[in-house]
């Protein structure tokens, strides 16, 4: 524990850092105007550990997150070297300082309260912590200070190592798939081309490998499976083919894609060709398909086909489970 002169520069240093770090709360990002917005905002069901590889994201979310957790290193480290405490007194004090904060972001509506940001910002502090007590020898000394940052650096970079590769697993991770046509109907009806009958798109012929929505639906129809949670994403092809245009037809097709009441995907077909769709559904119960063709002639102008859906990974389904059971005390 510091001592002396030492201690009183460290705590200056603490407090001037501690300033800066409350500026960044309160008034940093623009945060003003966002006290125009008179709503409370708050989060109290986790999402996960925000720490994620930078690649293939916007970098300024991911320097954002990336400041959530790098930023309360340095409590870790200067805390305990100032007033001696085991670590479940330091993090059980700092959880409640930090809620305190969030919570004071949310009532002034210069931000809001997020339980993702406790959890990022606790397991910097933790980083550090631990980092301080690796280090036994010359902690007083410049020799041994740089020592403690530099296993703070270390750790820091195994931690988001650990924690970016779980989350690129949860994210990416697929299970195993299915069709959709082999799903029981919860409500509606859809016909399903059993032959798996050629067309042409564009003069290019298209051989469904799956399945294909048959051209002997009703001309508008909707129809909704439950899918109890246990899918990640859907995907497949959907387009108007060329027999549909050489029969004068003009007038596309809409296809939503519902769940809840609440449209989650939506496309909006010409007659420009196939497209393919990746619909990301992260555990929904249900799903609805509603196609809307707008051409008076009783022929369904849109087909899908090869349309599957891929399951949650395993450690996906734990973590549906868990936010599940936290939806229910709220």
């Amino acid at each position: 524990m510091y001592q002396g002169k030492l201690r009183k520069i460290t705590i200056l240093l603490l407090t001037l850092y501690t300033a800066l770090i409350f500026f960044f709360l309160y008034l940093g990002f623009n945060r003003g105007s966002l006290g125009q917005d008179s709503s409370l905002r708050f989060n109290l069901i986790p999402g996960g550990i925000n720490l994620n590889y930078p690649m293939g994201r916007d970098f300024q979310n991911w320097f954002f997150q990336f400041g959530n957790f790098v930023a309360f290193i340095p409590f870790g480290i200067i805390i305990p070297l100032l007033f001696r405490c085991s670590f479940r007194r330091f993090i059980t004090f700092f959880i409640l300082s930090i809620t305190i904060l969030e919570t004071l972001q949310m009532l002034s509506r210069l931000g809001s309260f997020d339980i993702d940001d406790i959890i990022i910002n606790s397991l910097g502090a933790s980083v550090g912590f631990a980092a301080q007590r690796i280090v036994i020898g010359d902690r007083d000394k410049p020799k041994g200070i740089c020592k403690i940052f530099s296993v703070a650096i270390v750790l820091a970079l195994g931690t988001i190592i650990i924690i970016g590769g779980i989350n690129n697993y949860l994210e990416k991770g697929g299970g195993e798939t299915a069709a959709l046509n082999e799903l029981i109907l919860k409500d509606g009806s859809v016909q399903w081309d059993e032959s798996l009958s050629s067309f042409t798109v564009e003069r290019k012929e298209v051989t469904p490998q799956i399945n294909l929505y048959s051209r002997n639906n009703t001309k508008n129809n909707e129809f909704t499976y439950h899918l109890d949670g246990k899918y990640k994403e859907l995907t497949g092809y959907v387009a108007i083919p060329d027999d549909v245009i050489n029969a004068s037809s003009r007038e596309g097709s809409d296809i939503e894609f519902i769940s809840g009441g609440t449209v989650i995907y939506s496309l909006g077909l010409s007659f420009t060709g196939e497209e393919d769709f990746q619909i990301p559904l992260d555990g929904l119960n249900d799903l609805t398909i509603k196609i809307v063709n707008k051409d008076p002639n009783p022929t369904t102008n849109a087909v899908m086909w090869d349309i599957t859906l891929t399951e949650v990974n395993t450690g996906q389904k734990v973590i549906n489970n868990i936010r599940e059971k936290i939806r229910t005390l709220f």
